[in-house]
């Protein structure tokens, strides 16, 4: 089966049968999408060796920050140079250790069934991206994404692919551009990284922002949703815990915009998304400092003003806030 055997001119009725029936098998797959026509003819990826270079780094990044273990088989009959370069790229770039056990090999595609299977789905991403697909084959497409695929990286960014969906507030686009942006300088500040805290990060950041361009209809992302997309790009099962403090809690110290509420997570596409969040924050904050407020007031009323559980210079942050809140309660 070749993605250029399979004719379009019946209005994508036979790939999308095909494509239907693929995302009944149980397979996932990563993609990497470059738009060509960004390759300025006078920046460094114009130049074949370095376009090689920097495809082989997109690819690598998302296969090696995920697991250990890796056969890679490559179609013999694809492009030679490019091969090369990538088994060059892996032998130069990756760190082996104990645990490393990689290897890249070249096969047959009539031989090998995974082969074909990435041909047909890369020639279907393709005429979704170069925009000659029917709107059936495109909604035939993001079916296929929500059930098989792991992770798409685009270069450059297209904000966003996936039609929008009904804004409500004048500053939807900004916000849902605003939060994308930031997600991205994240990711490509932090390509090389090898802690495994930082690279949960971005495995988890990168499906966050992969879910928004690609399944916007879908609201929050659960932390279920999130354990078991971490197991299946490799990870050890991750406690709950684990994604608040170690995750996302990093993710925000760093500058990442990630709306929560008791559903889940996501990247804010929306005015109400950013509310969600500040209403989550004030439900978790606001009970807290009442309850501490009432705990200090009853040992100061036991120990008649000898017991100040916010006395000293520990807490100046802490106490103003607990004396503002109660400032607004008597007014």
């Amino acid at each position: 089966m070749k993605s250029s055997g399979v004719k379009n001119n019946d209005g994508d009725h036979r790939r999308i049968r095909i494509l239907r029936d693929l995302s009944k098998i149980d397979f996932k797959f990563c993609a990497v999408v470059i738009d060509k026509s960004k390759v300025f003819k006078d920046g460094g990826l114009q130049y074949k060796q370095s376009f090689f270079k920097f495809t082989n780094g997109l690819l690598y990044q998302q296969l090696f920050h995920s697991f250990n273990k890796i056969s890679i088989i490559a179609d013999e009959h694809g492009d030679q140079k490019f091969i090369n370069s990538f088994r060059s790229y892996i032998e130069k770039n990756h760190k082996p250790d104990l645990f490393w056990d990689s290897d890249v090999s070249t096969a047959s595609s009539k031989e090998n069934v995974l082969i074909q299977l990435a041909d047909f789905i890369v020639g279907s991403i393709a005429r979704v991206y170069e925009e000659k697909s029917s709107p059936a084959l495109k909604e035939e497409y993001f079916n296929l994404l929500k059930n098989n695929a792991l992770d798409i990286q685009e270069w450059p960014t297209k904000y966003p692919f996936h039609p929008e969906l009904k804004s409500t507030n004048e500053f939807d686009s900004l916000i849902y551009k605003h939060a994308l942006n930031q997600a991205e300088v994240f990711l490509a500040e932090n390509t090389d990284a090898y802690q495994d805290e930082k690279i949960l990060q971005i495995a988890t950041l990168n499906h966050l922002v992969f879910i928004s361009k690609f399944d916007p209809s879908r609201d929050y992302v659960s932390t279920f949703d999130i354990i078991k997309h971490l197991k299946e790009r490799g990870f050890e099962t991750i406690s709950e815990q684990a994604i608040r403090s170690k995750i996302i809690a990093k993710l925000r110290d760093e500058g990442v915009l990630i709306s929560s509420c008791t559903k889940g997570y996501k990247i804010p596409r929306s005015y109400q998304d950013l509310k969600d969040f500040v209403e989550r924050v004030d439900g978790l904050v606001r009970p807290l400092i009442d309850r501490l407020g009432i705990a200090r007031r009853s040992f100061m009323v036991a120990s008649q003003g000898k017991v100040d559980l916010l006395s000293g210079a520990g807490f100046p942050e802490l106490t103003a806030f607990v004396e503002t809140i109660e400032k607004s309660r008597k007014h």
